[in-house]
């Protein structure tokens, strides 16, 4: 999507925004050797095309990206306050990422890992969401990973019922998940980490990485409960992204063979220093001088 972020009262910054995105460059920031695609639809606007360019600049595979004449890019504005915390306004319904399952025409796909959120899903109208459940299954009988955070966003859904069915079949065909404690208090009345583990044992996940804010993170994993505490933060100027920069940095260090604590504390440094700077994605010379790119070391 587009993202205006509000720098004064006549003011406003452009650049380019969403959970999915934001992941896919941190990931591609955080392990430059390893080869990460962006699977989306986008429109034949001039800011798609300025969209595309900005992938190749940050090294994203765009062999996914496919075009929709008649839709174009969404776009959101986005207020902070002092604290960092945000606002947002939303304009996508002629958004090219709500058609991508009709540009999509069965190209064949190899991915290792295969990573969407409840906002790819939301986004989606019913058809398009049982096309991705036909690839995610077809992706996971070739022993492809699937990953996934539930990220929800009310709006996007006509009722809660519609969004637990289709979170939950999420979580079903999925090998790891980012659940937060915030999405689940929203989605299922879940007001503590024990009833997330409660509702998540019924599914088959290897790896659960419960987001719970000040009160750290809880990983269930082969059998065993890891709890890695929060450092606090004392200069937030923008948490747009932090829960993507954190899945991001968790993920390339699993990828590359780190352990459940390394990730962690990895996944936390590339989130702290992703909320100290302005907008979702951040200056990359500016990321790379305060976070190293994680190879397995």
């Amino acid at each position: 999507m587009v993202e205006l972020a509000t720098q004064s009262a006549i003011t406003l910054e452009r650049s380019f925004a969403g959970d999915t995105y934001n992941t896919a460059v941190y990931l591609k920031r955080c392990s430059p050797m390893l080869s990460v695609s962006y699977f989306t639809a986008i429109g034949d606007d001039f800011l798609s095309n300025e969209l595309l360019f900005k992938m190749g600049d940050e090294q994203i595979n765009t062999d996914y990206v496919f075009r929709c004449n008649q839709h174009n890019l969404g776009l959101y504005l986005v207020k902070r306050d002092q604290y960092g915390e945000r606002t947002f306004a939303y304009w996508r319904d002629n958004s090219a990422a709500t058609q991508t399952f009709n540009a999509y025409k069965g190209q064949s796909i190899h991915a290792n890992y295969f990573y969407f959120s409840g906002i790819s899903l939301g986004i989606l109208d019913d058809e398009q969401r049982q096309k991705l459940f036909k690839l995610l299954e077809q992706l996971k009988c070739s022993g492809t990973s699937i990953v996934f955070d539930p990220n929800y966003r009310q709006k996007l859904w006509q009722d809660r019922a519609q969004a637990q069915f289709w979170t939950d079949k999420s979580y079903a065909i999925s090998d790891i998940v980012f659940p937060g404690s915030e999405d689940h208090l929203a989605l299922y009345d879940h007001v503590d980490t024990e009833q997330i583990l409660s509702h998540l044992s019924t599914f088959d996940i290897r790896e659960i990485v419960i987001k719970n804010g000040a009160n750290g993170v809880n990983i269930f994993y082969a059998n065993e409960r890891f709890i890695v505490p929060t450092v606090r933060v004392n200069n937030i100027v923008d948490t747009t992204a932090a829960g993507d920069a954190f899945n991001a940095g968790y993920l390339a260090c699993r990828i590359n063979g780190g352990s459940i604590i390394v990730a962690t504390n990895y996944a936390a440094k590339v989130a702290a220093v992703v909320i100290g700077c302005p907008g979702a994605i951040i200056d990359s010379s500016q990321f790379k001088q305060l976070v190293h790119a994680y190879n397995g070391n």
